[in-house]
């Protein structure tokens, strides 16, 4: 005869086993999906139907547009023509590109280093770079904006394409060690044993096989780039260095706000970065969890 306490703990496993059962369900998954679809695509929807309103119908308690062509005219025009918002796109491509391709080569072989290479001070030599990336941005500004000025890179792409390679090389050096950890030393002994250089073995063997990885590496710093604001937001001043971020941003007065125009302008922006996350995906995914592999 079952006593108390197993009459008790076979009602609590029941309970648990109907209360994950139920979870698990199919009408639960799909509010749950529908919920998070809600969340992220209401605001995106919101912003698109703005951008189809004259700024002076934005305001009405009217969700659709009355003359949709009109307002479209008036606030991607506004945008790209009257803002000049067409040299932030362009402003914005240069820089991320750019940012990406000498993050990318810097990062990608000092990866590479730090997971194959014993030398003095080496742990704490990594662990100065990841340490670094560990400030708070807003406590850089002061000395970056000096140093811009010393320079002499205020308001120009260059000075923002510092600040991007500084802010997201210790994170694509972080990733690319992580794949690299992934890949068994013995085939850099094999390699070398068939006749190849250090330089070569990792060139014809080990790079291929971390392709993923650097994919997904360069993939998230051109987003991450795409969107940063603090940084290009200090040293530019007018559309000549100016990024998406800032641009948009410009639309906001003091009297006055352009909601259409600034709808306009931000999905302009989101664009790009979701045909990128569209695309590219399942490096996005493999990149986030190959940061998590440990030795």
């Amino acid at each position: 005869m079952a006593t108390q306490n197993e009459t008790n703990e076979r009602i609590d496993y029941e309970t648990k086993q109907r209360f994950w059962g139920i979870v698990r369900s199919r009408y639960v998954v799909h509010a749950l999906i529908f919920v998070t679809l809600f969340a992220v695509l209401a605001p995106l929807s919101w912003m698109f139907i703005t951008s189809l309103k004259p700024n002076d119908a934005v305001l009405e308690l009217r969700y659709l547009p009355r003359d949709p062509i009109l307002g479209a005219v008036e606030a991607y025009g506004g945008a790209l023509i009257t803002k000049g918002h067409w040299q932030a796109v362009l402003n914005s491509f240069v820089i991320a590109i750019t940012s990406t391709t000498i993050v990318m080569a810097l990062g990608t072989p000092a990866g590479y280093i730090f997971s194959r290479y014993q030398f003095r001070f080496d742990d704490a030599l990594f662990l100065l770079v990841i340490v670094t990336r560990l400030f708070p941005p807003i406590g850089l500004i002061i000395p970056y904006y000096q140093i811009m000025v010393w320079l002499g890179l205020l308001n120009t792409r260059t000075g923002i394409i510092i600040a991007q390679v500084y802010l997201w090389l210790p994170l694509v050096i972080y990733t690319m060690r992580n794949f690299y950890i992934t890949i068994p030393h013995s085939l850099d002994e094999s390699a070398q044993v068939d006749g190849c250089t250090d330089f070569q073995a990792f060139r014809h063997v080990i790079l291929p096989l971390v392709l993923p990885g650097v994919a997904a590496s360069a993939i998230l710093t051109f987003l991450f780039t795409w969107r940063e604001f603090l940084f290009s937001f200090i040293v530019s001043s007018d559309l000549r260095a100016q990024t998406l971020p800032v641009a948009i941003y410009q639309y906001i007065g003091d009297i006055r706000i352009l909601w259409n125009s600034l709808s306009a302008a931000g999905i302009l922006s989101v664009l790009p970065a979701v045909l990128v996350v569209f695309l590219f995906q399942q490096y996005i995914v493999s990149g986030l969890t190959g940061g998590a592999v440990k030795e």
